[in-house]
């Protein structure tokens, strides 16, 4: 029996919590993660699916982060 890898689940769980606190370091790692999940399942044969999503939403996170920041920071400025 072939055991999953935990580097991209690690990393999607990383991803989401570093996407509230640094969206570009969250980005990174959910990208990473993502990536990482897709060749383990794609040399493994065994379902990688709570990894993927684990890294989407971390990259969603991310984004939305980035966004919302650049919109506070537009209004202080303004």
């Amino acid at each position: 029996m072939k055991e999953k890898k935990k580097s991209s689940l690690v990393l999607g769980i990383l991803s989401i919590v570093l996407g509230f606190l640094l969206p570009v370091v969250g980005l990174v790692l959910g990208i990473i993660g993502l990536v990482l999940a897709n060749s383990h399942q794609k040399e493994s044969e065994l379902d990688y699916k709570t990894e993927k999503i684990l890294g989407i939403v971390g990259i969603v996170i991310s984004v939305i982060m980035w966004i919302l920041g650049f919109i506070v920071l537009m209004n202080i400025s303004a």
